[in-house]
């Protein structure tokens, strides 16, 4: 009997100190050591960071995706293949159109899933689309133009315009900016985030559109955009027409001129009415 509530003790103590799903606040720190971890190549670290928000149900659907999609990377990059398989697989049980954020352009990974994608989505065809390449900035200053350059790398003659789609995050629409061809299958966009005397996140994704607006590829997706760290940046206003130096110096010759108006008329003495001096005419 003693043992057996001893050992009842012991189980209630270690709940506690059991594992937890991830805190919801927590989720966007894990995705960015995991993304880290695995910038650094340590594969192994960042698999072991992210399993945690691709099981949490809290994680957004944009979270999952993100970290399944490292997972996947790490998995194949450390050849392998199979836990590869198996993560690509969940990606695509989420969202079967899903295009990969991978921005390192290695035609092994995308061929892996592009077979993938035929063994499991019916009718997929991956000679009808195209393949985009973009390099996403470190950084940027709100306020301030940022140069987005985008590549086509197959499919660059059915792409008719590339269009870049931001919103500052928390905002829920995005605001569509076309980008420049500048031959080579390469297009330029210059997106000038709004001033902000506080630093906030970018989001963005890049999407090539045939003659009909028909979407043929995307880097990221409107619910897993890419992100753009902006530090504050405050562009000073126009001034008021009142406070212009032209109005203030104009304003000022105003004054004085009245100023002297009154100097003289006030040293010419009375002007001498309509009356001569000394009479009054009264009237009943």
């Amino acid at each position: 009997m003693a043992r057996a509530l001893i050992a009842v003790v012991l189980m209630f103590l270690a709940v506690p100190h059991a594992r937890a799903d991830v805190d919801p606040h927590a989720i966007e720190q894990y995705l960015a050591r995991g993304k880290q971890l695995f910038d650094d190549l340590d594969y192994a670290g960042a698999i072991q960071t992210l399993a945690p928000v691709t099981r949490d149900a809290r994680a957004t659907r944009a979270q999952r995706l993100r970290a399944l999609e490292i997972t996947a990377l790490a998995h194949f990059i450390r050849n392998d293949e199979g836990a590869a398989r198996i993560t690509f697989e969940r990606i695509l049980d989420i969202d079967p159109g899903y295009q990969l954020r991978d921005t390192t352009g290695s035609p092994k990974i995308r061929a892996f899933f592009e077979e993938l994608k035929k063994q499991l989505i019916p009718g997929f065809d991956p000679n009808a689309g195209a393949d985009l390449e973009h390099a996403v900035p470190t950084a940027g200053t709100a306020g301030r133009t940022v140069e987005l350059d985008v590549r086509a790398t197959r499919g660059g003659d059915r792409v008719f315009e590339i269009v870049i789609a931001t919103r500052r995050r928390g905002e829920l629409t995005y605001k569509i900016a076309p980008a420049s061809p500048r031959g080579g299958a390469r297009w330029r966009a210059r997106v000038t985030p709004e001033p902000s005397s506080k630093s906030y996140v970018l989001e963005y994704y890049v999407e090539a559109r045939d003659a009909g607006g028909g979407a043929l590829a995307r880097i990221a997706a409107p619910d897993a955009p890419l992100e753009i760290a902006l530090s504050p940046g405050v562009v000073e206003g126009k001034r008021p027409w009142y406070g212009r130096w032209y109005v203030i110096a104009g304003g000022a010759a105003v004054v004085a001129a009245g100023l002297t108006g009154l100097a003289v008329a006030a040293s010419r003495g009375p002007d001498p009415g309509t009356l001569p001096p000394g009479s009054v005419t009264l009237s009943r």
